[in-house]
């Protein structure tokens, strides 16, 4: 059992891994939380690119460099694993730019290589050594089975079926089965076609095989063998054959020569009895047409001496009805003119009534109220409407003017020193809070800064006289010791002198090294500087205090008493321009009191509303005074409704009576223009009958005046006229149809028809007078029946030529078959024989070899089902079992069918992944991974994957799962990823380092 372990990856220019990251990880449990979109995934995919490589592609969207390259410019394109299986560290380089890779075993401490070259994934020639040795290290060289395998990545697969790679696996029938099987195969199409007939193919093959060539040859030698006894029989055979059917020819040539001669006498008899009929029927109709013209000009005398009865017909134009219709509608119009004249006459009778009416009552209105034009009411109610809106607005105006003013009083009142105040006081003001906090946190931060001066200086000066101390004291401990030196020596004073100035010197470097200390003249000018600006600040703050000393005092809270100001202000200035706007509207731009404006000055020009009712106002109470706007306002302001309604009903009542005048008088203006035009139509009316009598005066002569008797005679003319036409245009028709242009032509053209059809018949009855077998022909009477006869004549002939033709086809054949036969040479018939019987020894050894294959690929297949079933039960089994762990339910059990189909038992049915939560269908899929990681454990102890799988576990599930990951990683290694913070505590963490 190999087991593997990964102990460190190293990524550089890998996705998000610009500079080269590595990744640690301990034996058992390992644990990288991190955000998302940080590289958890793109880990997982750098361990799969370095073990089996990362395909040149562009596509962004697969597994490829185009997709896991970084975008800014990394140091390199590479990564490192280094594993160990079974104790032995191995450490595995790839450079995913050029798919170089490097595979090294360490040995002794150092690692030596052992695979070395290129490894592209998509290569058509595979590096077969590196991908054997990784087969051999890991169980496994494909990414897709590691993936679907120990490899767990979000989100979790949906398949309901086990990958075909893993089902391989699993089984151990993977490469091996298929090759031996393959090769079964092969073999047995090599010797038959017919493998699909056998049980090993799905279908036949279509070219010949070893086998079915044998076959065909034997038949081949059997069938030459035959012919060879059969050749003398067939060639005496085939001469008497011919013979007989020369014979046979010439009877058929005879028969059908006597068929062919009364087939042509049939068909001239025939040809002159189609003519004879043909002539017939042309004379038939030439002289039915001849008996109808004869008709046609009898009828034609008959019209004609009708027709000399009315004298005065030829003397009337052809539109005689029509202009008498006219005169009828003539007399008609007439009548009604003269009707509509009276009706006219009285009409303005009445107009001149009502006028007279008019001017009766047009005294009793109390208003002008023509001054408003045709429609008075509407003049009216939309005065009324212009008088509502007035005194709004005037309304509006006094509102407006009412609060300009006690906004203004409240501002002089309350706010007279913001109102006095000089505008750059006023800004001050307005940053009153902040400045004043700036001031004094500027002012305390100098004044800090000036006692830390003023504490750095005070230091400076302890330290140098510490300084000083400390040579004083090194100079009398340095001649103190140089006198205890020179004790025994000969006495002198330079071996003091020398050891003071010694520890003088000493003090002095022990002083600049144990008390270091700035330059004293610095530290007194920065001391006042900074005091000179605490100065400063001071007074900044000093005078910006007495600046708004007199507004502080009167107003506590400063900062609101001048935004109450400003906002009064805002609220002042928009009233001002409020009634700026209302005196531009209403008022025209008057400067003095609204109520003052002159309402008839030139130079003010009012709203166009104002003069109008100031109009009205004058025509309905010209007596009143109204000079300016406030008079014009009181005046419409007193109106009530009820006065604004007697108004308007009086205007309309004004309106009506004279719209009804008006229409009136309209009315009579268009009677007269219609009475003289009416007058004038029926002078031209009188006009009109005086020349439409004139054309036709002698039909009204022969009618007595009379228009309806007229009307009469008219229409009888002109039936007489008509077929008079009718009856030409038959005869014409008739001649014209027959080519003819005259009664004699005709007459001439039937005697012609006679004489042609007399002809045909002649020469009919010498052709039968001389072939009396044509005599039943002229004795039939049923043309049918000789049609009959013609066609079966003609079959007849038909049939005998083809017979005569297949004879000649036969005998053609017979003598091309016996110089076939008589050019044969004969076959050796022994030596035929023994080359058979060694052609069928062939074939019964290949026969029993093609039984022996079929045999042993169907034996082999068996087994290999055994051995599957067997595998997925255990399989099942050992998932039922995680898969119980997982959910804590012992009732449920897995279930893996021939296609390896996963299915859940619940309840004795079972039930398929989709029909399960997203949760429960999680722990089955991870269970199932556990099952397959278990059943290979016995030859491979790979370790497991997981990227952030488990989103849809609830609290519950996620403990049943960390208990079982706990001690599955007492088994083999475990890397879980994910992003959230609580999976930290389920095991080690892993350890990211970074390298500049």
């Amino acid at each position: 059992m190999g087991r593997v372990k990964f102990d460190r990856v190293r990524l550089t220019g890998f996705g998000p891994y610009r500079e080269a990251t590595t990744f640690t990880f301990s034996d058992q449990l390992n644990v990288l939380v991190a955000p998302n979109e940080t590289g958890k995934s793109t880990l997982v995919a750098g361990v799969n690119a370095l073990l089996f490589g990362l395909p040149q592609t562009t596509d962004e969207k697969v597994f490829g460099q185009a997709r896991y390259r970084n975008w800014d410019y990394p140091p390199a394109f590479e990564g490192e694993l280094v594993f160990t299986v079974d104790g032995e560290s191995y450490r595995l380089r790839r450079d995913f730019q050029n798919n170089l890779v490097s595979l090294a075993r360490k040995e002794q401490g150092e690692y030596r290589e052992i695979i070395a070259g290129t490894h592209n994934p998509r290569a058509q020639r595979r590096n077969l050594r590196y991908e054997e040795t990784l087969k051999n290290l890991l169980g496994l060289s494909s990414q897709e089975l590691f993936e679907a395998t120990f490899c767990l990545t979000q989100p979790l697969p949906e398949a309901e079926e086990l990958n075909e790679r893993v089902q391989e696996l699993l089984s151990g029938t993977g490469v091996g089965f298929k090759r031996v099987t393959a090769h079964l195969v092969q073999e047995l199409r090599q010797i038959t076609r017919f493998t699909g007939r056998r049980g090993v193919t799905t279908k036949d093959a279509i070219e010949a095989r070893t086998l079915e060539k044998l076959a065909a040859e034997m038949e081949k030698i059997k069938d030459g063998m035959e012919q060879d006894r059969d050749l003398v029989d067939r060639l005496e055979a085939c001469r008497r054959h011919l013979e007989e059917k020369k014979k046979e020819r010439t009877e058929q040539a005879q028969v059908l020569a006597g068929r062919k001669q009364l087939l042509d006498l049939w068909g001239e008899w025939q040809q002159l009895t189609k003519s004879y009929e043909a002539a017939r029927v042309v004379y038939s109709q030439i002289r039915k047409s001849k008996e109808r013209a004869e008709e046609l000009q009898a009828e034609l005398a008959r019209i004609e001496e009708e027709k000399a009865t009315y004298p005065w017909g030829p003397a009337v134009p052809a539109q005689t009805g029509e202009l008498l219709q006219q005169l009828e509608a003539v007399a008609e119009q007439k009548a009604t003119l003269a009707r509509e004249v009276a009706e006219l006459e009285r009409e303005a009778a009445r107009v001149e009534q009502s006028e007279r009416e008019w001017a009766r009552d047009h005294g009793q209105f109390t208003v002008d109220w023509a001054v408003l034009g045709a429609e008075p009411a509407v003049v009216v109610e939309k005065r009324r409407t212009q008088a509502s809106q007035a005194l709004a607005s005037w309304e509006e105006g006094q509102d407006l003017s009412k609060l300009a003013t006690e906004n203004r009083l409240l501002r002089e009142e309350e706010f007279s020193l913001f109102e006095q105040a000089d505008p750059a006081i006023l800004e001050t003001i307005k940053v009153y809070e902040p400045r004043l906090a700036f001031l004094r946190s500027t002012l305390e931060n100098a004044t800090l800064k000036w006692e830390q001066a003023k504490a750095e200086l005070k230091q400076v000066r302890s330290r140098r006289r510490s300084r000083w101390v400390l040579v004083f004291l090194t100079t009398v401990l340095g001649s103190v010791a140089s006198l205890f030196w020179t004790i025994g020596k000969a006495p002198g004073l330079l071996w003091p002198l020398a050891g003071g100035l010694l520890g003088a010197g000493l003090g002095c470097l022990l002083g600049r090294w144990l008390l270091p200390g700035q330059g004293l003249a610095v530290l007194e000018r920065q001391v006042a500087a900074a005091q000179e600006q605490v100065n400063k600040d001071a007074q900044a703050l000093s005078g910006f205090e007495q600046q708004v000393k007199p507004f502080a005092t009167c107003f506590p809270d400063l900062t609101a008493a001048y935004r109450r100001w400003e906002h009064l202000l805002a609220e002042g200035k928009e009233l001002d321009r409020k009634q700026e706007e209302f005196c531009r509207r209403e008022l025209g731009g008057y400067s003095g009191p609204a109520a003052e404006c002159p309402l008839n000055a030139p130079t003010v020009k009012l709203n166009a509303r104002w003069a109008e009712l100031h109009a009205f106002a004058q025509l309905v109470a010209p007596k009143e005074e109204l000079d300016c706007l406030g008079a014009l306002v009181a005046w419409l302001a007193a109106k009530t409704p009820g006065w604004w309604e007697r108004l308007l009903n009086e205007a309309a009542a004004f309106g009506e009576k004279k719209a009804e005048l008006d229409r009136l008088k309209a009315q009579q203006e268009a009677n007269r223009r219609y009475l003289a035009k009416q007058q004038q139509k029926a002078v031209d009316l009188t006009r009109t009958v005086e020349n439409l009598r004139t054309e036709i005066a002698p039909l009204l002569e022969a009618a007595g005046d009379d228009y309806q008797q007229a009307g009469k005679l008219w229409s009888t003319w002109r039936r007489l006229k008509q077929e008079a036409e009718r009856t030409t245009a038959a005869l014409e028709e008739i001649l014209a149809l027959q080519k003819v242009s005259t009664w004699e032509e005709l007459e001439a053209k039937c005697d012609d028809a006679a004489l042609k059809a007399q002809s045909f018949y002649r020469e009919r009855q010498q052709l039968v007078a001389a072939h009396p077998g044509l005599a039943p022909l002229e004795e039939a009477a049923d043309p049918e029946r000789i049609e009959a006869d013609y066609r079966r004549r003609q079959e007849e002939v038909a049939r005998g030529q083809a017979e005569l033709q297949s004879i000649d086809e036969e005998m053609r054949s017979l003598t091309m078959e016996l110089a076939r036969l008589e050019g044969q040479e004969p076959l050796n018939i022994a030596a035929a024989e023994e080359y058979l019987a060694r052609l069928q020894t062939d074939y019964a050894v290949l026969e029993r070899e093609c039984d022996a294959l079929t045999l042993a690929y169907q034996e082999l297949t068996a087994a290999l089902n055994d051995f599957q079933s067997n595998y997925r039960l255990r399989l099942a089994e050992i998932t039922t079992g995680y898969f119980r762990e997982l959910t804590g339910s012992q009732e449920r059990r897995i279930e893996l069918d021939q296609a390896f189909q996963v299915a859940v038992v619940i309840d004795g049915r079972p039930v398929t992944p989709a029909q399960l939560s997203y949760g429960a269908r999680d722990q089955l899929f991870i269970a199932l991974r556990l099952g397959i990681a278990h059943f290979l454990a016995a030859e491979m102890v790979l370790p497991f994957i997981f990227d952030d799988p488990f989103l849809n576990c609830d609290a519950g599930r996620l403990a049943k799962i960390r208990a079982s990951l706990a001690l599955l990683a007492k088994e083999r290694q475990i890397i879980l990823l994910s992003h959230r913070e609580d999976f930290g505590l389920w095991g080690e963490p892993v350890t990211v380092g970074k390298e500049d």
